[in-house]
């Protein structure tokens, strides 16, 4: 039997429907909601007798002077399944109320069952957010993973795929956004596992049923989030390989800039060097960048970006190609490292995605 705010609610709802005071009492026969407030937490024996018996207590104004707590009213069972789980009690004498009080009794059933539906919803919810805050924060074992993935009712088959979806900066808070992911999957719930954590990342784990339909709602989802990032962390065989991409997918996305999609082989490198510790990492990018001015940085990147080919990536800059060979020269004058040569390019690269890592 429900109880408190959500008892009340009930009552508040069926009075203003019929324009009759309604009582709720428990399995113990206790008012737990009431029109007049002042009756709640009251033993009422009406009830008390409808629970022994299993049927209708109606009690006329004569009676009730005999009886505790009880007012003239028709008393039912109120019935969940196959147990009786309270009491609901219409006020007035029998003959008035007693065509009313079988349609209270069902309505108070069906807002019961809706209230506890909804309550589960939310349980499976929150449930759902916990597994995959605990997944991606790396504290879940093999074990705990397949108990809560019963508790919830999902049933996700390896081969496990992991995406990422990053919204880009300055965008709003999403927390919605898992909600609508399973609404655009039609359900899927059995086989996705979807959540927004801290950041504003959307991570989403898909069974071996899922993954097209997923990337393919996910990439929706990218298209309406200006700057989003969509990471595809890849399959994973077994739990032990979806948590070791989970920390890899983390990695990567501590760059901040990404392209729109990527996917973790694309992002080897930045994973790899966002293992350094902090201080090495800072120390290594300012002594390969030195004090290299921002628009030269973004020069550097678009360069490599694509693949050191000075036409095309002119054209991206919106430059002449002659400029573009002139920045390459400014920066080899400023970090003692040509970029249009292989070893130094690498160093210069690095050095990006070091300065580039949050």
């Amino acid at each position: 039997m429900i109880a408190g705010t959500d008892a009340q609610a009930i009552v508040d709802e069926i009075m203003r429907r019929l324009g009759r005071n309604v009582n709720l009492m428990d399995g113990r026969g206790v008012i737990i909601a009431s029109g007049d407030r002042d009756r709640v937490g009251e033993e009422h024996d009406g009830a008390v007798r409808v629970l022994r018996s299993g049927a209708p207590v109606a009690v006329t104004g004569a009676e009730a002077r005999s009886m505790r707590g009880t007012r003239a009213g028709v008393n039912l069972p109120v019935r969940i399944g196959a147990e009786i789980a309270g009491v609901v009690g219409v006020t007035g004498e029998p003959a008035e109320v007693g065509d009313l009080a079988g349609a209270v009794a069902l309505m108070t059933e069906l807002m019961i069952t809706q209230q506890e539906m909804r309550a589960e919803a939310e349980w499976r919810a929150r449930t759902r957010d916990q597994i995959v805050a605990d997944l991606v924060a790396g504290r879940l074992t093999a074990a705990q993973w397949r108990r809560r993935l019963r508790l919830v009712g999902a049933r996700p088959a390896a081969p496990f795929a992991l995406f990422a979806l990053r919204p880009g900066p300055g965008a709003p808070d999403a927390p919605g956004a898992a909600a609508l992911l399973y609404r655009r999957l039609g359900g899927g719930e059995e086989q996705v596992l979807a959540s927004v954590d801290v950041t504003g990342t959307l991570w989403a784990v898909a069974g071996a049923a899922a993954p097209a339909s997923l990337r393919g709602r996910l990439r929706e989802m990218r298209g309406e989030l200006p700057g989003a990032c969509l990471l595809d962390a890849g399959a994973a065989a077994d739990f032990g390989a979806l948590l070791e991409n989970v920390r890899r997918g983390r990695l990567a996305l501590r760059r901040r800039t990404l392209p729109p999609e990527t996917t973790l082989r694309d992002q080897e490198v930045a994973v790899l060097l966002a293992e350094l510790p902090g201080e090495v990492a800072d120390a290594a990018g300012r002594r390969v960048l030195g004090a290299l001015p921002a628009d030269l940085r973004r020069t550097l990147r678009t360069y490599f970006a694509h693949d050191r080919h000075v036409t095309e990536a002119a054209r991206a800059l919106n430059v002449h190609r002659n400029t573009l060979v002139y920045r390459l020269g400014r920066i080899a004058e400023l970090t003692g490292r040509d970029p249009r040569a292989f070893d130094d390019a690498v160093a210069l690269q690095a050095a990006l995605y070091l300065a580039d890592l949050g």
